[in-house]
């Protein structure tokens, strides 16, 4: 891990004045401690956590907390002229929006009438108060068949991709991948894909040609930049008994895995489509302007 910028109590100051003049204090549903443990670079260099995941964290899918699901949410919202976060707290919430599978805003209002009077916001009630007290929160009714296979997986477990329009990644399947002495255990790791019906069909195949072949490792590259792409995944791969390890930009992830379930979500029920079994896996998110890495 690489040391603290000694430009970050500087670069600290400066954002924390910049975040203040334009946008005022941080929403208490926003846990700087929790998105600095998952964003070690921002916490490196010293750069105010809350202006960051408004400028570049929401749109990459970061979440503001663990109970706070951006990707999830934004697929309710669509495209917004704020990030998830304070959408939810201004104008979701009213309108029923649910800030990730495991909280339904609004059952917990049903339930609990007497928020609806006080007009506070339900999740943060919930977290700060409502939990202590034992009030319980319903699951979010939206997309149950899809999230099936999310079910007790947390967001730091989840990757969608592309993350913006155009996007471009790379998936790499590996015979003998070595499990890496830094890499974490986690029952299930799950990668949803917005990727269309050839590539659907060509990720598929590539599993398959991998699994009867004898290479040491498979790449398939995605643009989504070459035609219109399904705004909602279409796929999801399940990674179950992994050991997950990531760049410390977090645009690389790697997969020491037991099994892999292949979930088709195009149709009104999704399901598993296949099983494979267990290997290694990376992907690899390219920025703008970056190219392709060497095969």
């Amino acid at each position: 891990m690489s040391a603290r910028s000694p430009l970050a109590p500087l670069v600290g100051v400066a954002s924390g004045l910049l975040r203040r003049a334009l946008l005022g204090r941080v929403p208490r549903l926003f846990d700087a401690a929790y998105y600095g443990e998952r964003n070690p670079g921002v916490a490196r260099s010293g750069l105010d956590p809350f202006l960051h995941y408004v400028w570049f964290g929401a749109r990459a899918g970061r979440n503001p907390n663990a109970d706070f699901d951006s990707a999830f949410y934004h697929r309710q919202s669509g495209r917004t002229r704020l990030d998830p976060l304070r959408h939810y707290l201004r104008e979701g919430a009213a309108r029923g929006l649910d800030p990730s599978p495991a909280f339904s805003t609004s059952l917990y209002l049903a339930r609990y009438p007497d928020l609806v009077a006080a007009g506070v916001n339900p999740l943060q009630h919930f977290l700060h108060h409502g939990r202590a007290e034992g009030r319980e929160a319903a699951p979010s009714p939206i997309e149950p068949d899809r999230l099936r296979a999310l079910d007790g997986v947390g967001g730091d477990h989840v990757l969608t991709l592309p993350e913006d329009a155009g996007g471009r990644f790379c998936l790499t399947l590996e015979r003998d991948r070595p499990i890496d002495p830094r890499a974490g255990f986690a029952p299930r790791v799950c990668l949803q894909l917005c990727v269309d019906g050839l590539e659907y069909d060509a990720l598929l195949d590539a599993f398959r040609v991998f699994e009867a072949g004898g290479q040491d490792h498979l790449r398939l590259d995605i643009d989504t930049g070459h035609g219109p792409h399904p705004p909602m995944p279409t796929q999801l791969l399940a990674f179950e008994r992994c050991f997950l390890s990531r760049s410390p930009d977090g645009r690389s992830w790697a997969l020491r895995y037991a099994e892999l379930k292949a979930w088709d979500l195009r149709p009104k029920c999704p399901g598993v489509a296949v099983v494979f079994p267990g290997g290694g896996f990376s992907v690899r998110r390219l920025a703008t302007g970056e190219a392709w890495p060497e095969a």
